[in-house]
């Protein structure tokens, strides 16, 4: 076990033996989860499309449709470094086949929670929905969509574990027809330490 942090490495151990940054500590950084390891149900779910993203050339890479009621369902399980009932924003990165101005599509995310040897529970304010329209420029663009801010101390232990579906519902008008492509999903979640020293808890 280490004495004392690495000098130079910005950070310190506190008085319960666990390091902390001796810089700005609360950071924010992307939880990973992606739909390539979602779980598929057997009806409605999204469809794998090889898709040129813009480019021209022939190339083609995946990107995952979602058609309407399309869902899939996922697991994220916190790190170490996260600070403990942080604050989480859940989003999309997507990018359509053919633009189109004025529709709309929404995205739905479900979401139950819990920490080590707690009890899962619905979190407050899920299901979290986001509805988005159309500017007309969206085909072969990294588009960004911030689906949830969760506020609801999903994470009271290290190793919280969050069970999501995420799903396209209807617009509330003007429903876009074509498939909308999803290449990554991911939380944003603040960070205030390097890690835990004690393997089950954060100080």
């Amino acid at each position: 076990m280490l004495d004392k942090a690495p000098q130079g490495s910005g950070l310190k151990f506190n008085d319960n033996r666990y390091l902390k940054r001796t810089f700005n500590p609360m950071l924010w950084d992307d939880m990973q989860s992606s739909v390539s390891t979602a779980k598929v149900p057997a009806n409605q779910s999204p469809t794998w499309r090889s898709y040129d993203y813009g480019i021209a050339g022939g190339d083609t890479y995946p990107a995952l449709g979602f058609g309407s009621n399309d869902y899939i369902d996922f697991f994220v399980q916190t790190p170490h470094t996260a600070q403990i009932n942080a604050i989480l924003d859940y989003h999309l990165h997507w990018t359509i086949p053919t633009d189109s101005e004025g529709d709309r599509f929404a995205f739905k995310l479900n979401i139950i929670a819990a920490g080590i040897n707690n009890k899962f529970r619905k979190l407050e304010g899920s299901p979290f929905r986001k509805e988005y329209v159309l500017k007309g420029n969206e085909s072969g663009r990294h588009n960004y969509l911030d689906v949830a801010h969760i506020d609801d101390k999903a994470n009271p232990t290290v190793s919280s574990l969050l069970i999501c579906t995420l799903s396209r519902t209807a617009a509330s008008v003007d429903e876009y027809g074509g498939e909308i492509y999803i290449s990554y999903d991911d939380f944003h979640i603040l960070h205030d330490t390097a890690g835990s020293i004690l393997e089950g808890y954060k100080e």
